[in-house]
């Protein structure tokens, strides 16, 4: 069997409003989200069966069967593997608001479907399910650079995707998406560009001083997710770049990424080739 690649890219929402609340306790959303550059890697290859976790963003990484990709791929296999091995690469931050997780179950669900021979664009059955994984993870499964998604994070409607420079300013801490929406009060459903970004900053009241670090550094913050990644967005590459440096200038940590016009492909590559990947 030839090994399978794919990358796994992060994700901005560039809105995200809160319009309900089901019965059973999970929110409904309505939101914007546009794929980046920045990505993880995933490799599925023969031979025994287990995860490897490399890279410089595995804190908090799950190594076992509650690790997101293990899931996905359990998932697109129909079952749990037997002779394939999956590689997982980090480069996303966790907990960071950039869908990381999510992206990489979405990924191994794909790989899990191209290594049986199934299709590897979710129908929407499809992805109802795996919105019980995580509720990022439809989006990144519907083969789409950017979309409106809504409900509970099932729904997704693809948009033509734009193309822009993006800042990321990564805190030298997480947020819990669960504490998050724990924070959220009634009164603050559909009223911000972000309605997460409120609760996020009772949580971390830090990020009121990223924020006015990237508004001086020439930048327009924004939380993306439930954060605490803010990030800032610019048509021109230069002038990102010039944030980016002010930025760490002043001891933060930043990065410059884009917007993606296109989702991921999955990749065969040759047996001697996924040897030292991904």
């Amino acid at each position: 069997m030839t090994a399978l690649r794919l990358e796994a890219p992060a994700k901005l929402n560039l809105t995200l409003s809160i319009v309900g609340r089901r019965d059973d306790g999970y929110h409904l959303l309505e939101s914007t989200f546009a794929l980046l550059d920045l990505a993880d890697r995933l490799l599925l290859m023969p031979g025994e069966a287990g995860l490897r976790v490399e890279g410089d963003d595995v804190r908090g990484v799950p190594l076992g069967a509650e690790n997101l990709a293990w899931r996905g791929l359990v998932a697109g296999l129909d079952r749990e593997p037997d002779g394939a091995n999956l590689a997982l690469e980090k480069r996303i931050p966790t907990a960071a608001g950039l869908g990381g997780g999510s992206s990489d179950a979405a990924a191994a669900w794909r790989l899990g479907r191209a290594w049986r021979g199934a299709p590897t664009v979710a129908t929407k059955a499809e992805l109802v399910e795996l919105a019980r994984i995580g509720a990022d993870v439809p989006f990144f499964a519907a083969d789409a650079a950017a979309a409106r998604v809504s409900g509970i994070g099932e729904q997704v409607e693809a948009i033509e995707p734009g193309a822009q420079a993006v800042v990321l300013v990564h805190p030298p801490f997480g947020l819990s998406t669960a504490d998050v929406f724990a924070e959220l009060r009634r009164d603050e459903w559909g009223r911000r560009h972000n309605d997460l970004l409120a609760p996020a900053r009772r949580l971390r009241p830090e990020l009121d001083d990223l924020f006015r670090a990237v508004t001086e550094a020439g930048g327009d913050p924004q939380l993306t997710g439930s954060g605490p990644t803010v990030f800032s967005l610019a048509d021109d590459g230069e002038r990102a770049a010039d944030v980016v440096d002010r930025l760490v200038r002043v001891g933060l940590r930043a990065r410059m990424t884009r917007t993606r016009l296109s989702p991921a492909a999955i990749e065969r590559i040759a047996e001697e080739e996924s040897h030292d990947q991904p």
